[in-house]
């Protein structure tokens, strides 16, 4: 995808893939300075250990204390995160969806949970409602978030607790682990998915997470994270380029990777 883009812009830039151990970020970035590169993503795990090693931070990345994008400068590093921003963008693609006018129920309060979280609050949904396996992570982030502008409340990770939250939802964010193994459970059941309700799933395969598939078998609108990390990565790309990312050939050349249209 990114390839694809530098490619439509006449950059001649590659686009590597480099793992690194939890805890081994601070030891590899000299390397990484040192190998030449101009800028990186980082993913799980690494989203806020690289927001700690980042002396200089957009608003968007202090917003969520994560990022996921970085630009080498002449002065050093900048983090930004566009995940948020690249969730917003594949929604208001696909779906013309205004957020203030949104009931969100949001699965999972880590990692891109937490950013998505911090983004609606920003951007001012109607209400959203957070729920966590461990639950004094989502009342920890509901204290954090709540202002008058966005009510945040935490929802116990009981069954019947969040069977009440999503028959008052417009939106359900999965934002959990579920689905990324096979044999993975639904994070609600099935019959819980209420005419009228969307559905975003984070986690994407080629053939669909079974939440997809379930909203999808009940006619409900449902997407998953493929258009939200073709989007993010096209604001990563005019961060480190400064021209406005070629999306089309990005979409084709994630489409051909992901076995599937977006």
């Amino acid at each position: 995808m990114q390839e694809a883009g530098f490619a439509a812009l006449g950059i001649p830039a590659e686009y590597l893939r480099v793992e690194i151990p939890p805890g081994g970020l601070a030891e590899a970035l000299p390397r990484l300075l040192a190998a030449g590169f101009q800028g990186w993503n980082c993913t799980l795990p690494h989203k806020e250990a690289m927001f700690g090693l980042c002396p200089e931070t957009d608003a968007t990345a202090r917003a969520s204390a994560t990022v996921n994008t970085v630009v080498v400068l002449p002065s050093g590093r900048r983090g930004h995160s566009t995940d948020g921003d690249g969730w917003e963008d594949h929604i208001a693609e696909a779906w013309q969806l205004e957020l203030a006018r949104q009931r969100v129920l949001l699965l999972g309060c880590g990692g891109v949970g937490r950013t998505l979280a911090f983004h609606l609050t920003r951007r001012g949904c109607r209400h959203l409602r957070l729920a966590n396996r461990t639950s004094s992570k989502a009342t920890q982030l509901a204290e954090k978030l709540t202002s008058k502008q966005c009510p945040v409340v935490a929802v116990p990770w009981d069954p019947l607790e969040i069977s009440r939250a999503l028959q008052a939802s417009d939106l359900l964010i999965q934002a959990t682990p579920l689905g990324l193994a096979t044999g993975d459970p639904l994070p609600v059941s099935a019959t819980e998915l209420h005419p009228g309700l969307r559905i975003y799933d984070t986690v994407y395969h080629r053939d669909f997470t079974p939440l997809i598939r379930a909203a999808r078998a009940r006619h409900l609108p449902a997407l998953d994270g493929l258009g939200m990390l073709l989007h993010q990565g096209a604001r990563a790309l005019t961060l480190w380029t400064e021209r406005p990312a070629p999306l089309a050939e990005m979409r084709t050349a994630l489409a051909q990777a992901a076995g599937r249209s977006i």
